[in-house]
């Protein structure tokens, strides 16, 4: 069995016959829930896994659900890794490369690209076209952290 600090509150996301990529140690293996069961604010779950040795080595590992098994989000909500690979452009249209990473502060996200790290808050981020993969940001004095080679 594993014991598991769940992020999720979708209360169907540990439900027999699910999967789960687990990644540790630069491995990843998909594992199918047989059972689960909820104690205090954990879910100790039984998978896949045929000894103790095979559950103790995924301590401390990570786990993903693949994309298609997230509950829909409302209009204007999106999940944090949607944002990687997002071109960013000032209103202007200058080029501040592609988001690399989100960094999760207690104030608000904040998006990093190669030449800017902006702020995720309407103030600075003024629209978002998804089909076409762009965030178009306030054009502010001291913006771009780094020129491009």
């Amino acid at each position: 069995a594993l014991k598991i600090s769940p992020y999720s509150p979708n209360p169907d996301r540990f439900a027999p016959k699910n999967s789960l990529c687990v990644e540790h140690k630069g491995a990843r293996r998909l594992l199918t829930i047989q059972t689960a069961r909820k104690t205090g604010r954990a879910i100790i779950i039984e998978c896949d896994l045929s000894t103790t040795e095979e559950a103790e080595n995924l301590i401390g590992a990570d786990l993903w659900v693949h994309p298609s098994m997230r509950p829909p989000l409302p209009p204007g909500e999106f999940y944090l890794d949607e944002l990687l690979g997002l071109r960013v452009e000032t209103q202007t249209g200058e080029d501040l490369g592609a988001i690399e990473e989100v960094l999760e502060t207690p104030a608000h996200n904040v998006y990093v690209t190669p030449y800017a790290m902006i702020p995720g808050i309407p103030e600075f981020v003024l629209s978002t076209d998804w089909e076409n993969r762009v965030l178009v940001v306030r054009d502010v004095p001291g913006l771009k952290i780094k020129e491009e080679a």
